[in-house]
């Protein structure tokens, strides 16, 4: 037996299966009762007759009564000194409607002016302004062969105490400063030095 014919039978075992469910289908489950299942609406003489209900009435409601006018104000002559009467109770009108306006009575005179002469200002001196101190001027060395910050710092402040401060000083200005030959050093005044730097400086 060939593939292609083992193949044609499964096709038609198949079909069959699914033929013998759908049979099986139509003659083993039980209907639903009638007027339960699309046959709802086939039997018509069986429904039972249901009393009618007004339908509601849409017209807009009526408007509510017009109240009545109020009654006019009387005039009153606040000149001749006749006291304001209002009317009978009125809920409509405020009682700021019987007060007189500012506008009928005159402004109260303004006083005098009084003209008050002025003190004039003391005048009072100005102060110098505070003297500027003139520049530090500092010597600079050109480094040569054997030196050392003690020599220079004994040679240009008889202390070779204060090399300490003489290299922290050019360190500042140039932070790979060394004595190579024909580097430029420079040489505060020692004042200079006692007020920046006097931590590194002798305790005489």
């Amino acid at each position: 037996m060939g593939r292609e014919t083992k193949i044609l039978l499964a096709l038609l075992g198949l079909l069959g299966g699914a033929f013998l469910g759908v049979v099986s289908l139509k003659l083993f489950v039980p209907r639903p009762p009638a007027g339960t299942g699309p046959d709802v609406h086939a039997d018509v003489a069986t429904v039972k007759e249901q009393a009618l209900v007004e339908p509601p009435d849409l017209q807009p409601p009526l408007p509510p009564p017009p109240l009545p006018a109020a009654a006019a104000l009387p005039t009153t002559d606040f000149a001749a000194g006749e006291p304001a009467t209002p009317p009978s109770r009125d809920p409509f009108v405020v009682q700021a409607a019987f007060e007189p306006a500012a506008a009928d009575f005159p402004p109260p005179p303004a006083p005098p002016a009084t003209t008050v002469p002025l003190a004039a200002p003391e005048a009072r001196p100005v102060p110098p302004p505070p003297p500027i101190a003139a520049p530090t001027v500092a010597d600079v060395h050109v480094s040569q062969p054997g030196d050392s910050w003690w020599s220079l710092a004994e040679r240009h402040y008889g202390d070779g105490r204060f090399y300490r401060a003489l290299f922290a000083w050019n360190r500042s200005l140039d932070p790979r400063i060394s004595l190579v030959p024909g580097s430029r050093i420079e040489i505060p005044p020692a004042d200079e030095l006692r007020l920046t730097r006097p931590g590194l400086l002798p305790a005489d």
